[in-house]
């Protein structure tokens, strides 16, 4: 290979290793400009190119409809983006967690959440995270040390000023997060499980001392999505490990137990019914199985989405790139990530 050919690749893979916790924290911080160019590519690609989502998917968010909100807590100027309807409401609250290393601004254009929140007339809000990163409780970030965040009083706070502001429902408010956004929401239903009406969480495993310390106030329905081939969120969980930048790694649980403990917490049926969904792309090299327990909180039911293939991206995100594949593994394009969440946490309206 030519060296001219080489050189942006191998960067392109540094950054990526960066981002999976596999370089240092030195080398991390120093590639933060062409990190952040080809997270712009990445990101923007689906939204600028429609023709590349399945037939019948909803774009990509524009950030056009966001609007920036800054709040004061614990000291600092924390900020989120917010898309609310018109109107005086009560309108239901989706609160969308980016995942590490990741902005607002890239969950908001990562995702169809925007364009189903003015399809359908609920409030969207990505909170931004410190450094990129949330305090999810596991102890070491991507590029940093241990977070000392209140992200649970932040989320809280953010919550209060949307319900205040914006005319938001609270008996309708959902969390969802990808990732370290993933991680966030779990936290968050731990601990104040009372301001949420349902959640859900994306290529994220449950940490084993978070679930044996978790005691939720509230039953809630809850929707998972993860995938089989996933390098970063093991699908069957992970031990206990000092692997990353010599910072402690908590064990995982696998994604099949964390979805069963949520659903437990939900009080729904034992057993699942299973379904697989049709192979919309079939140069994917994944495919989907939804398993559904009924009979939860309030006749509502809880979802799994295991992607049989896909790696360590939300379904729906169009991911071409060998190199990038070779490092977070296959997307899926089978389902799209704020469709099938919506439509769950729209079902809990209905039926509760």
């Amino acid at each position: 290979m030519r060296s001219k050919d080489f050189r942006p690749k191998a960067a392109l893979l540094a950054i990526l290793m960066a981002g999976a916790g596999l370089l240092s924290s030195t080398t991390y911080a120093a590639s933060d400009t062409l990190r952040d160019r080809i997270r712009q590519r990445m990101d923007q690609r689906a939204a600028e190119n429609p023709e590349s989502l399945p037939p019948g998917f909803p774009a990509k968010g524009d950030l056009a409809t966001a609007t920036a909100v800054t709040l004061d807590f614990d000291g600092l100027h924390r900020r989120y983006l917010i898309q609310a309807p018109s109107g005086n409401g009560p309108f239901p609250v989706v609160i969308l967690l980016h995942g590490g290393t990741q902005n607002a601004e890239h969950i908001w254009r990562q995702t169809s959440f925007p364009t189903l929140a003015r399809r359908d007339g609920f409030i969207l809000v990505a909170p931004d995270g410190i450094n990129g990163h949330w305090n999810d409780g596991r102890g070491s970030t991507l590029g940093g040390g241990v977070s000392t965040a209140d992200d649970v009083g932040f989320l809280s706070a953010v919550i209060a000023d949307v319900l205040r502001s914006s005319h938001g429902d609270a008996n309708a408010v959902f969390m969802t997060g990808v990732s370290n956004g993933g991680l966030m929401t779990m936290r968050f239903a731990c601990e104040r499980a009372d301001l949420l009406h349902a959640a859900g969480n994306v290529i994220s495993d449950l940490p084993v001392a978070l679930r044996a310390s978790c005691r939720p106030a509230k039953a809630l329905p809850w929707i998972s999505i993860n995938g089989t081939g996933d390098p970063l969120m093991p699908y069957q969980g992970a031990p206990a490990g000092n692997d990353r930048r010599g910072q402690p790694q908590p064990a995982l649980s696998s994604a099949d137990d964390t979805f069963d403990f949520w659903a437990r917490n939900a009080r729904c049926r034992s057993g699942a019914s299973t379904e697989a969904l049709p192979d919309l792309d079939s140069n994917d090299q994944s495919t989907v199985e939804r398993r559904v327990r009924e009979g939860c909180v309030g006749n509502t039911r809880s979802q799994q989405y295991v992607m049989v293939g896909a790696g360590h991206v939300a379904p729906g995100l169009p991911i071409r790139s060998r190199l990038i594949q070779a490092v977070v593994g296959n997307t899926n394009l089978d389902i799209d990530m704020g469709t099938v969440i919506w439509q769950q946490f729209a079902s809990t309206l209905r039926r509760r």
